[in-house]
């Protein structure tokens, strides 16, 4: 329903036990715009959301990447458009917009921009939904820093695993915050924050993923011309 019509849909099956891929695979049939990979075993969303993607979508450097989970959805026809304006401007990365039910809340500061005299690993995370980059930021991510100690792709956690480095290379002026609500967040029975997984997330980003050493803010030049090592 967006009026922006340049855009491509990438849906992950997860190895998903519902029939929800068969719901997605009715509007596919209508849209050549909709795209659908299937796993054969659960992957996880760092896994999905970098090497899965990028094998099947083969982004350019200058894609912007909008990241829609599974149960929520966009609440405006004009965020695409609104988007684009955004990155128009030279920004790299957005964040913030977030709505829900009013009966469940985060922290006050999830829903407030960046501290930037602070590092990102020392505050509460607050790069909520909406949640957009472009591409040249993903790339950059070290393989290492995708997975765990054992030296496989985080399970849980990809918001902190993939959003704080795209932040911390792209720096306060290129990150945009926005304080329209513009996506909505449905929170259920299954969400991760409703469930025991909550405790593997939230042990992952204690024990792991705060104490990985920060990337430095890099030039679009160097973000460009790097190769991604991801294996």
């Amino acid at each position: 329903m967006q009026e922006e019509q340049n855009w491509q849909m990438y849906i992950t099956d997860d190895a998903s036990t519902d029939s929800s891929v068969k719901v997605v695979k009715e509007f596919a049939k209508k849209d050549s715009r909709i795209i659908i990979t299937q796993n054969k075993e659960n992957k996880g969303a760092v896994f999905n959301k970098t090497v899965n993607f990028v094998s099947v979508a083969k982004p350019d450097n200058e894609d912007i990447i909008v990241t829609v989970d599974g149960d929520d959805y966009l609440k405006h026809s004009k965020t695409l458009s609104y988007l684009n304006t955004i990155y128009s401007k030279g920004y790299w990365l957005t964040y913030g917009g977030i709505d829900h039910a009013p009966n469940m809340t985060h922290p006050k500061n999830f829903y407030t921009e960046v501290d930037w005299s602070l590092s990102l690993r020392n505050q509460t995370f607050c790069l909520s939904h909406l949640r957009s980059h472009k591409f040249f930021l993903l790339k950059n991510i070290k393989n290492i820093d995708l997975k765990d100690n054992e030296k496989k792709f985080f399970k849980y956690g990809e918001d902190v695993t993939l959003f704080v480095p795209m932040a911390e290379m792209a720096g306060k002026n290129r990150c945009f915050h926005i304080k329209d609500k513009l996506y909505y967040y449905r929170f259920h029975n299954d969400n991760v924050h409703e469930s025991s997984k909550n405790k593997e997330r939230q042990k992952q980003i204690q024990g792991d993923l705060s104490f990985r050493k920060p990337y430095k803010k890099m030039k679009k030049k160097e973000l460009i011309n790097k190769q991604c090592d991801w294996s």
